[in-house]
């Protein structure tokens, strides 16, 4: 009978622990999955705030900006466009921030290049970011944004399952998450 006890409170034990903030991934979830699961519901709920303050002809400031948090010149920041049918996103080339002048803040390696160019990014000059539009359709599906932001810093930037990320969003307010998105 005790060791019934003990394997039910070990198994409540796990199951709680796989529910709590920070668990870790589910098994079978690749790297990216997981970094993917951890952080996209906090984007989506921001992104999902900003366009529910209305157009950009009555709501300025309707950007997120999403970084990896020991490395900030590694970002991805998006601004939603007239009509909330598309975003521009931007992903950081060095080319701004601190740095000598004439000088990028940080020189990307030839393979973040090679994945950003993967994920339709551009770069029509060496001293301007990367720069891609994404279409989010009508109505608009703002996960499309996240995904691209979370893929950005993961396939460009060396994000692991386990990075922090910080987020900016001056309109996105303290969204809320709920149950993780898929």
């Amino acid at each position: 009978m005790r060791r019934v006890r003990m394997a039910v409170v070990l198994m409540a034990s796990v199951l709680a622990a796989g529910t709590l903030p920070g668990a870790q991934a589910r098994p079978g979830l690749s790297p990216r999955e997981a970094f993917f699961r951890r952080h996209r519901c906090k984007i989506v709920a921001r992104l999902d705030a900003i366009h529910r303050r209305g157009p950009i002809e009555t709501s300025r400031d309707r950007f997120i900006v999403v970084a990896l948090r020991d490395e900030p010149m590694h970002y991805v920041q998006c601004i939603f466009q007239p009509y909330d049918t598309a975003m521009l996103c931007e992903a950081s080339s060095g080319a701004y921030g601190p740095g000598a002048p004439g000088k990028p803040a940080f020189q990307l390696h030839p393979q973040s290049q090679a994945e950003l160019h993967a994920l339709h990014y551009v770069q029509t000059d060496a001293r301007e970011n990367f720069a891609r539009t994404v279409i989010l359709g009508n109505p608009a599906d703002v996960g499309l944004a996240a995904d691209l932001m979370l893929a950005t810093l993961y396939d460009a930037y060396g994000a692991g399952p386990d990075s922090a990320i910080s987020i900016t969003a001056p309109r996105g307010g303290g969204a809320g998450c709920g149950t993780p998105t898929s």
